[in-house]
């Protein structure tokens, strides 16, 4: 039998906790993750691996590519592999309650991820400041958004700055001990002793630049994605606005085109009476016959009765005006 203090491998049947599309592996003191078994249930989308003894997910677990919902929450999780970002069909992850201090720039692969909980966790200032407080459903969802943008956007040569300055850091703190012993065995050793120090300062500048600029880009993520959420609802009312203008000017188009032809028509029609009124009066029956012989027979009785009542007015009109007042 294990002792309690004993980190003894605990086998699990993955079988029996496999239920449709979801295993449960919760409260089952894992230290190891069953990765190869997991990754033999196909059907396998959903995973719960809280409340456990989990310092690290091993080299192999991004190969379960078909996860969609991931459950590490109450674990001691320190670090996150770096293939992270394989898990593209991710969209709820929950690391509630671990030892993250960062997370891997793989993260930015996670187009999908809605949900990311990382409440409980030491990390940095920087990550600090893109996830946020993450104590709503509405701030993980937020949380998620702002870390998957910053880790696509992030600059390969900020990352080499940070593992340089990690290098530098547990350089000296490799160096330290033996450093303090030279001071203390030499007595005039004391400008060698000044190097160490002035390394130390470098490599704090360099974690510090590094952490500047990973502390910059969410605030410009931030307020270029509220710019352009910002810029996009006035671009939306310009467009709605348009759109209404362009409705009213097309009603208006229409009626203005509506008048236009019915006063063409009218036109048409007045001098094509008055033609035939001048045919008529000037005695050329040939050409009123042949015009007359164009108008549609439904019309042509209406009329030919309306230009002879009209000819015989002006004719009227004509004789009155042509007599002498006396005969009048």
């Amino acid at each position: 039998m294990p002792k309690p203090g004993d980190k003894a491998k605990v086998k699990v049947n993955v079988k029996e906790r496999v239920v449709d599309e979801s295993c449960d592996l919760s409260l089952s003191e894992l230290s190891e993750i069953p990765v190869r078994e997991i990754a033999s249930f196909k059907r396998v989308t959903v995973l719960d691996l809280s409340s456990n003894r989990l310092v690290n997910l091993g080299k192999n677990f991004s190969i379960l590519t078909r996860l969609v919902r991931l459950d590490l929450s109450k674990n001691q999780i320190t670090f996150l592999p770096e293939d992270f970002g394989q898990l593209e069909q991710l969209r709820h992850l929950d690391l509630y309650n671990n030892c993250l201090e960062h997370l891997p720039i793989s993260f930015g692969q996670l187009r999908r991820l809605r949900y990311l909980d990382l409440k409980g966790n030491p990390l940095t200032p920087a990550w600090e400041k893109i996830v946020g407080c993450c104590s709503t459903q509405r701030d993980c969802q937020q949380a998620a958004k702002n870390t998957v943008n910053i880790c696509a956007n992030y600059k390969p040569e900020f990352i080499e700055r940070e593992r340089l300055a990690a290098q530098e850091t547990q350089k000296m703190a490799g160096g330290g001990d033996s450093n303090a012993n030279s001071t203390q065995t030499n007595g005039g050793g004391g400008k060698k002793s000044t190097k160490p120090n002035n390394k130390k300062a470098k490599a704090k500048k360099l974690a510090g630049a590094g952490d500047n600029e990973l502390t910059i880009k969410p605030v410009n993520a931030g307020g270029s994605s509220e710019t352009g959420s910002g810029s996009g609802a006035k671009s939306n009312q310009k467009n709605n606005q348009k759109k209404k203008n362009s409705n009213g000017g097309s009603w208006l188009n229409m009626l203005s085109r509506a008048a236009l032809s019915s006063l063409v028509t009218f036109l048409v029609l007045f001098i094509i009476n008055v033609l035939l009124i001048y045919m008529i009066m000037f005695k050329n029956p040939d050409i009123a016959d042949k015009l007359v012989e164009y108008i549609p027979h439904q019309y042509r009785d209406w009329i030919l009765t309306k230009t002879e009542i009209f000819r015989l007015r002006v004719t009227d009109w004509i004789s009155e005006f042509r007599t002498p007042p006396e005969e009048h």
